[in-house]
């Protein structure tokens, strides 16, 4: 398979898993190619969610209302999501120590609302409730008082307000630009660092092959990468390209890095 010139291999595992439930989807059921390949997307990713040894000591899985649903409507009426959520990480019980409990409270509220977002859920303030075992009128309380820190927490009734505001993603991979590391970007945003890796790696993957000329209909193939992620990062990426010419360029610093390198480090494993 080539695209653009260039070659797109197919002999990794998750290559043949995405092509073999392809092939099967379509011959089975014969549907069309658009659906097919959503539906694969989704047995892919409710099946990386489920594995083993992806949810760590600390997180959740629960089922929470696509933030593609607007405020309002009917429960029974809104198409629910499976998420990932990190009740507890590394450092909270330090933080605890340090700030209190209700702090840890906030930094919870905080980081679940924001992972929610990012998969593409939504936490109702219920959902917090439940989750942290706290009533529904302290979690508006909580809410509140992060919002006076000018700290914007992503809830299902903020659905409106948020959408123009920048996504979690943008502030960690801008940080991530200037200089900060992973551990202080989670440190400071609230976020699990492994979250933090994640959206850096596949923001790098998804803006590099981009920058080598690959349509963005084919770098979830190459990357694994959920179509949906591809183009928030892409936004990013021409964000960055509109108006943030210092970031750009440290980004291109590292696009210049693994082709110096002959595309070693988190790109070799897609291309050799």
């Amino acid at each position: 398979m080539v695209l653009s010139n260039f070659e797109v291999p197919i002999g990794k595992k998750k290559d043949y898993t995405y092509l073999a439930l392809l092939n099967y989807f379509k011959m089975r059921y014969r549907f069309s190619l658009a659906i097919t390949e959503q539906l694969v997307q989704d047995v892919i990713r409710i099946i990386k969610i489920l594995s083993s040894d992806y949810v760590r000591e600390g997180q959740i899985l629960r089922f929470v209302v696509s933030n593609s649903e607007p405020p309002g409507k009917a429960l029974k009426d809104c198409r629910f999501v499976l998420v990932k959520l990190t009740i507890y990480a590394p450092g909270d019980k330090e933080y605890r120590k340090s700030r209190g409990l209700k702090e840890l409270k906030l930094r919870v509220i905080q980081r679940i609302t924001g992972e929610a977002f990012d998969q593409g859920g939504s936490l109702s303030q219920e959902d917090i409730a439940d989750i942290l075992f706290l009533d529904r009128r302290t979690v508006v309380d909580y809410i509140k008082e992060l919002e006076s820190r000018g700290i914007e927490i992503f809830t299902r009734a903020k659905l409106n307000r948020i959408k123009n505001h920048p996504l979690p993603k943008t502030k960690v991979i801008k940080m991530f630009l200037e200089g900060a590391h992973e551990e202080e970007i989670a440190s400071k945003t609230y976020h699990d660092t492994a979250f933090i890796k994640k959206w850096v790696e596949e923001f790098l993957q998804t803006s590099f092959f981009y920058h080598r000329g690959i349509s963005p209909r084919f770098i979830p193939k190459i990357t694994g990468i959920d179509p949906e992620s591809i183009r928030e990062y892409l936004q990013i990426y021409d964000s960055l390209a509109k108006g943030e010419k210092e970031l750009l360029q440290s980004l291109r610093n590292f696009f210049s890095l693994y082709e110096r390198a002959s595309l070693s480090g988190i790109f070799k494993e897609h291309i050799f």
